[in-house]
């Protein structure tokens, strides 16, 4: 059991930028193949069920054979620009994220190409596991803060039904997993032009190293993967973590949990969502449900919540669009947190 300690001195220093940066946009998209969970079930040899009952997935989304990570994310990307109102030729930076694209040249070059991007439009990727949309979305705000570009656009994908298949993984692991992809453009806040939204405020992160053994994907020389997964001590400590994340966000932020709108975090399962809207006190639909009817995506789980949260806001009432608080974990067990809040209250 993770034992209770005081928040860390790096968790609530830190004050948010001077500068505001803004979400101007948002996208998402999922694999284009629902797969019910009782599929998901024979096709892992699980028990009939087990996927429903035990972690609460009630489908999850795989891609199609003519899907991937680069047109997932191009889709969401695509749906970020227009919400946005922008054009691919306006983009400073691609900072892109996947814990499944392996290939050469990488997710935001090969994105670069097919958004036909300007030449002075530079390409980056982060890593981080399901964390690299917050690390993602950290690194954006960093450089229109300093000058280094004024539209970002951020973008996370993951294809999981390609790797961690029957006879590869364990159905307790590879089960857990769906396909999808999220986007965002990111401005200064300055930028009057872009249609009014949220404004990202600071972020921590973290690791904890005595986790690092929990979860661990590594490629075996006969071609398969070797896997050591303890899921029981992984879910233990994510739910204490993020629990204490988001004590350290009300402190940062000055913002109650109760005065959260929403809270975009990774979701390893809806069983575990629940229990952690439980454990800090707060409803359970606060959460945007995405792995209930997808499955965990990985780094676009928080993304996909965070698009979720966003889209709801613009049908509320301007004072009642609130704060979004966001958490996530990553394997080794990394952490980081943030909150965006409504332009409005700014």
């Amino acid at each position: 059991m993770l034992m209770a300690h005081p928040v860390a001195e790096n968790e609530t220093s830190a004050k948010p930028p001077l500068v505001k940066v803004r979400i101007a946009g948002s996208g998402a998209a999922r694999g284009s193949r629902i797969i019910d969970s009782a599929e998901i079930d024979r096709a892992f040899g699980m028990p009939a069920g087990k996927l429903r009952n035990r972690a609460g997935i009630e489908a999850v989304a795989y891609v199609s054979a003519e899907e991937n990570e680069l047109s997932l994310a191009a889709a969401a990307t695509r749906d970020a620009l227009q919400a946005a109102g922008a054009t691919s030729r306006e983009l400073d930076w691609i900072v892109a994220t996947s814990e499944t694209h392996h290939n050469y040249p990488s997710l935001s070059a090969q994105l670069h190409t097919q958004l036909q991007a300007r030449e002075s439009c530079a390409a980056l990727d982060v890593g981080g596991g399901c964390l690299g949309l917050l690390n993602a979305l950290a690194v954006a705000q960093s450089l229109v803060v300093s000058g280094q570009g004024r539209t970002v656009m951020v973008v996370s994908a993951d294809v999981h039904s390609r790797a961690l298949t029957p006879g590869r993984v364990a159905g307790e692991f590879g089960g857990l997993f769906g396909d999808g992809a999220s986007a965002f453009v990111l401005c200064d806040s300055a930028d009057t032009e872009r249609a009014a939204g949220y404004t990202l405020g600071g972020f921590f992160f973290g690791c904890l190293g005595q986790y690092a053994d929990a979860v661990s994907v590594t490629d075996a020389k006969d071609g398969g993967l070797t896997l050591q997964f303890d899921g029981e001590a992984l879910s233990r400590a994510a739910v204490t973590r993020m629990e204490k994340m988001i004590s350290a966000l009300e402190v940062r932020s000055g913002i109650s949990r109760k005065r959260v709108r929403a809270f975009a975090t990774h979701q390893p399962n809806p069983r575990l969502v629940t229990l952690l809207a439980k454990q800090c006190g707060v409803a359970v639909d606060l959460f945007p449900d995405v792995s209930r009817s997808a499955g965990n995506l990985g780094s676009s789980t928080c993304g996909v919540a965070l698009h979720l949260a966003l889209q709801a806001a613009k049908q509320a009432e301007t004072a009642a669009r609130g704060a979004i608080f966001l958490a996530s974990l990553g394997p080794g067990l990394v952490y980081g947190a943030g909150w965006a809040i409504a332009e409005s209250a700014v």
